[in-house]
């Protein structure tokens, strides 16, 4: 995904890009949540057009809740990010994103090459020998990153911490009839729905992947979307964190999203950080003419950035994870301000894209 929109920026500079895709075919994955400081980021380095084609296919995002075990609501008015940027938080699935990003990019997509070999100096290696030399490689290849494991010592891991696993559908509506978000924080799980355009709804569980859900014990509107959804619609999710380094790009080589910096999803931040990065990088490509000190300037400025959004999304999940009684408490008891502030302040767009 930010690959992709990074691509169509690029191109938008005069560049020449080639992508290069591990899977076969295009994986679509469910749904995400983009808040104005990824969109900001694409009307400011993709353009207009590739805004209003990501927008067009999102669902507005107007206010979200907390509910507690007891049923005690803890509300966030989203309202002031309408009045600061013209738009608050967005639902939309990744087939609509990256069909809208694919849309605007300008570029072809090169399906099944799996890259085993990148050199600093700008060279890929793809599993059938083949060898491409460019001004600049990006690796946007996920947690797993292949381009991340070419540029470290021989026998370093991946260094996936916190897993989270959950389940997730994408159906229609029906009862649930809400403002925005919800989230329900219960002794069984943490469990969440938002609205997506088309009077969908997607939702997630908190659950191991070797047991489907059930929907028994669940609040009853989580129970009727999961009950809605066909067995065969319901997926599996995994996610991790790691720790971001500092410099994580060597010569003509750099990280992008996920590769460089794999966050939690407990506040919705991991794909516009990403979404950010690109927009970071393609501004920093635009104004330094050599490459490898572009990547280091880009490098250098997102590190604070994604730092302190991975440790929110670290606070969060400490907050899902402490016993039920005293988290309720914590939510019971937090001032509204205090609670937008907690929810909202990674989605405030970064200076330069204001």
């Amino acid at each position: 995904m930010s690959g992709l929109a990074l691509s169509g920026m690029l191109t938008r500079q005069g560049a020449d890009v080639t992508v290069l895709e591990r899977a076969q075919r295009r994986r679509d994955g469910l749904a995400i949540t983009l808040w104005p400081n990824a969109l900001l980021a694409l009307r400011h380095s993709g353009g207009e057009d590739v805004y209003e084609a990501v927008t067009k296919v999102c669902e507005p995002i107007g206010a979200a809740r907390m509910f507690t075990s007891r049923g005690q609501v803890a509300g966030i008015d989203l309202g002031f990010l309408v009045d600061r940027f013209g738009l608050s938080g967005q639902g939309v699935t990744r087939a609509e994103l990256l069909d809208a990003l694919a849309g605007t990019a300008g570029v072809d997509i090169r399906y099944g090459c799996e890259v085993t070999g990148v050199d600093p100096r700008g060279t890929v290696t793809l599993a059938g020998g083949e060898t491409l030399r460019a001004d600049v490689v990006i690796g946007a290849d996920g947690v797993g990153s292949a381009v991340r494991r070419a540029l470290l010592p021989p026998g370093t891991g991946d260094g996936r911490e916190n897993p989270l696993h959950s389940w997730q559908g994408v159906v229609d509506r029906g009862d649930w009839d809400s403002p925005g978000a919800d989230f329900f924080f219960t002794g069984r799980g943490t469990y969440g729905v938002m609205p997506l355009t088309g009077n969908r709804a997607y939702w997630f569980v908190d659950g191991s992947p070797d047991a489907p859900p059930t929907g028994a014990g669940w609040p009853a509107v989580i129970s009727a979307l999961v009950d809605a959804t066909p067995a065969d619609r319901i997926f599996p999710g995994e996610a991790w964190d790691r720790r971001p380094a500092r410099g994580w790009g060597q010569g003509r080589v750099t990280l992008l999203g996920d590769a460089a910096h794999p966050m939690l999803p407990t506040i919705g931040q991991g794909a516009c950080m990403a979404l950010e990065d690109a927009g970071v990088l393609a501004a920093r490509l635009a104004a330094i003419s050599d490459p490898a000190a572009a990547l280091r300037s880009y490098e250098q400025d997102r590190y604070p950035r994604v730092h302190k959004t991975f440790k929110r999304a670290r606070g969060m999940l400490r907050l899902r994870s402490m016993p039920t009684p005293v988290r309720d408490r914590v939510l019971a008891s937090m001032p509204g301000r205090a609670m937008t502030h907690l929810f909202t302040a990674p989605t405030i767009p970064i200076p330069e894209f204001r």
